[in-house]
């Protein structure tokens, strides 16, 4: 017989082992919390940026109608309702993530819609099509707009297109004259920019006419340059010719325009945002002015930097009995080799010589004439001070003939431009019309070519005809 407890004794008796659970167990939800979060905020930044338009008329425009800036889709209207107040539409727009810079402090909306005006219609695109919500953007665009609500604009911005490298410029007028914004700028009959605004001043003392040249025709903005409004209608009545009726453009008619004239001599370039008097109707002189001003892209090829000629004066005591200071001036170029200039300017009378003579170039001073060499009309001078802006020889040649050129002078002067067609060819070298006038102030200026930028000549004054005499060759 088995022993009961014996039996026992051959199993095994059981043992309890607690199993330790990892930490990261723990972690997981929370980490999937996490991960969703993520996941549901970068599905919103993809969404874009929602902004409000307030528009005074909806013009047709409906839900996901596209937001448009250079012609290309930057976001949707994704609601059009009626405000509260019944006075205008609110427009609920979300703008594609890489255009959230728009809503910016400055930026601007249109409602696009067919148009008729002077300049044909407008927005003809919508005529079959839909209707769209357009964008200009700010120029800063670090300021946004904290409550993300913007006014449309009743019209579309003027000429945006002028903006970039346009030059805006401020009229002050007595009155209004009839102008609208979108009324022509011209220079001798030539359209060059557009008003923008025309607005009482903050004072009420005069009317603000802002404009905007473009950038091709910015250069012919001088500080001495005059406004004028110029009516669609001009009748003159003589006893020999009778009446004589210079009917405008329609848009002259309708919109007013601005015309400008500047100085045979001109000032220096206006700057951006400068005032000017507006006034009814032009001087007769400013009629004859006829100065010579660069237009188009630029004076020389961009890229190339123009000559920047140093101011001298030559000094001395003339007389025996009354001894009267002598001075003559001229612009002198600096090369590697030493100084061009007149040849002339340098001779000077013998009594000069025994009573001393200063030269002075920028703001260096010598006591005597150092060595010249003259070859025709300009000559070259050893100078053995420091020079700032050495004009490179490879970019010196001969002028064969007439060409479009640049004449640079100093800080005070701005570039004057001459046309090849003003050049004549002569034994002397190339005269210059007397059309395209100089002041003495232009003696010595160097010349240089607008298709390639290399220095080509010297503009030289005698009774104040000029003409441009070629630059020797001294290597």
């Amino acid at each position: 017989m088995t022993d009961p407890v014996s039996t026992q004794s051959e199993f095994p008796s059981a043992v309890v082992v607690t199993k330790r659970t990892s930490v990261w167990l723990g972690w997981m939800p929370l980490l999937a919390l996490g991960i969703t979060i993520y996941l549901v905020f970068a599905s919103l930044q993809e969404r874009g940026l929602r902004i409000t338009v307030r528009a005074a008329e909806g013009q047709g425009i409906r839900q996901g109608a596209s937001v448009r800036y250079r012609g290309i889709q930057v976001g949707t209207v994704e609601e059009v309702k009626l405000e509260s107040d019944l006075r205008g539409v609110r427009l609920m727009v979300r703008l594609d993530d890489d255009a959230r810079e728009l809503a910016s402090v400055g930026t601007q909306f249109w409602i696009v819609y067919p148009r008729v005006g002077l300049d044909g219609i407008q927005g003809i695109e919508t005529v079959v099509g839909a209707r769209y919500l357009a964008v200009s953007p700010a120029e800063d665009r670090t300021e946004r707009v904290a409550e993300r609500e913007f006014e449309a604009r009743a019209e579309p911005p003027v000429e945006d297109t002028l903006a970039e490298g346009g030059l805006d410029i401020v009229l002050d007028a007595p009155s209004r004259f009839g102008l609208e914004p979108g009324a022509p700028i011209t220079y001798r009959g030539f359209w060059i920019g557009r008003v923008v605004s025309v607005e009482l001043a903050s004072d009420a003392t005069v009317v603000e006419v802002r404009g905007r040249v473009a950038r091709e025709y910015r250069a012919l903005v001088r500080q001495n340059s005059v406004f004028w409004e110029e009516s669609g209608i001009e009748m003159d009545l003589s006893l020999t010719g009778g009446i004589t009726l210079d009917v405008g453009t329609l848009r002259s008619l309708l919109m007013g325009a601005v015309a400008m004239a500047t100085p045979t001599y001109p000032g220096e370039l206006a700057e951006s945002g400068q005032r000017f008097s507006l006034v009814a109707g032009p001087e007769k002189d400013w009629l004859q002015w006829r100065p010579a001003l660069p237009i188009g892209a630029g004076s020389i090829p961009q890229g190339l930097t123009p000559p920047t000629p140093l101011s001298s004066s030559l000094t001395w005591r003339s007389g025996r009995i009354i001894r009267q200071r002598k001075e003559r001036s001229a612009w002198l170029i600096a090369t590697e080799r030493g100084l061009l200039g007149p040849a002339d300017y340098f001779q000077v009378p013998a009594e000069a010589e025994e009573s001393g003579v200063d030269l002075r170039v920028g703001n260096i001073t010598v006591n005597a004439i150092p060595p010249v060499e003259s070859q025709g009309e300009v000559a070259w001078v050893t100078w053995t001070q420091p020079l700032d802006s050495i004009w490179p020889s490879q970019r010196i040649r001969s002028l064969a003939g007439p060409e479009d050129c640049m004449v640079y002078a100093g800080p005070n002067l701005a570039p004057q431009s001459i046309a090849a067609y003003r050049m004549k060819q002569t034994p002397r070298g190339l005269e210059v019309s007397e059309d395209v006038r100089f002041s003495a102030d232009w003696q010595g200026a160097p010349v240089v070519a607008r298709s390639d930028g290399n220095l080509v000549g010297m503009l030289i004054l005698v009774e104040g005809h000029a003409h441009i005499a070629a630059i020797p060759d001294f290597h």
